[in-house]
């Protein structure tokens, strides 16, 4: 009996534990089922949300596409209306167009009809123009032949006589030199004469001399001093025409001629190797062919004769 009642008792035991872990099951069972259905709810309304603004979106594509439709029938009438307004414009202008090619075409066959006669005409004229031209052309070459044959002769015959020209000049300027040392020497000479003439004067005749002696002594002396002033006086005058001369050749220079640059240059090396006369000798010796001389002794003695020939006259 009593194990009877100890089985009874424990399946009363293990009834009550089993009731006990079924409840907490269920009760942990709604807790998760209630979770899921809350996070469910807040994704239906999510998702009603989602699902309005869709519906707006939609709403405002058919508006837009409504509306684009209609610009579009009305952008369609625009064209279908230009595109009758240009083919009507097109028609007219190629009519106008065929008008005026039919009307150039008929002007053009008559302006090629007398533009034809009016070429030959004038192509007629061109050549017996051209012909003439041709001819002159030939006459004007041979007479530039001659001219220039022509003026190469007279350029030779110039430097021919440039070149004689410079010799003479080359012999003159000689002459010349020689010239003036002559009379250098000439003027030496007389300058010695006058004054072995004072000496002689001023010892000899210190004495009182007759008259005719004194007048002739005046006399030689009148001479010697008159021979000296013509020889300075030609000097002079040589030298005055000498300048005259440059003046005039510088005054009445010839026209230039064209001529070959390199006989130029040969003349003129040729006659620069040819003038070698020192100017400086030159100048010397007119400064001192220039110089005055000293006639205050010819003077004191011929005042001293005519004194003392005055003298012996009273």
């Amino acid at each position: 009996m009593q194990n009877v009642n100890l089985s009874k008792c424990s399946t009363n035991v293990e009834n009550k534990v089993s009731y006990g872990n079924a409840e907490s099951d269920i009760i942990d069972h709604e807790i998760v089922t209630l979770s899921q259905v809350a996070k469910l709810n807040e994704v239906v309304a999510n998702l009603k949300d989602a699902i309005q603004i869709k519906d707006v979106q939609l709403e405002n594509s058919h508006l837009e596409k409504s509306r684009l439709l209609a610009e579009l029938k009305k952008q369609q009438r625009c064209n279908r209306n230009l595109k009758q307004q240009l083919d009507g414009e097109r028609i007219f202008y190629q009519r106008e167009k065929d008008y005026f090619v039919e009307e150039m075409q008929r002007y053009k066959g008559r302006y090629t009809g007398n533009v034809s006669k009016f070429q030959q005409q004038r192509h007629k004229k061109l050549e017996e123009v051209q012909d003439s031209l041709e001819q002159e052309n030939k006459q004007l070459r041979s007479e530039l032949l001659d001219k220039n044959k022509v003026t190469y002769n007279l350029c030779v015959k110039f430097l021919r006589m440039k070149h004689a020209k410079d010799t003479l000049r080359y012999k003159l300027d000689q002459l010349l030199h020689e010239h003036l040392l002559v009379m250098a020497e000439m003027m030496e000479k007389l300058d010695e004469a006058r004054k072995e003439l004072n000496l002689i004067v001023s010892e000899k005749f210190q004495e009182p001399l007759p008259l005719n002696k004194a007048k002739f002594l005046q006399v030689v002396q009148r001479n010697n001093r008159l021979t000296y002033e013509n020889a300075t006086l030609k000097v002079q005058v040589h030298q005055l025409t000498q300048n005259i001369e440059k003046l005039k050749s510088h005054m009445q220079r010839p026209k230039k001629i064209n001529v070959d640059a390199k006989i130029i240059e040969k003349l003129a090396t040729q006659s620069s190797t040819k003038f070698t006369l020192n100017k400086t000798e030159k100048v010397a010796l007119l400064s001192k062919l220039s110089q005055p001389a000293d006639h205050t002794e010819d003077a004191e003695m011929i005042s001293q004769v005519n004194s003392e020939s005055a003298d012996d006259c009273t």
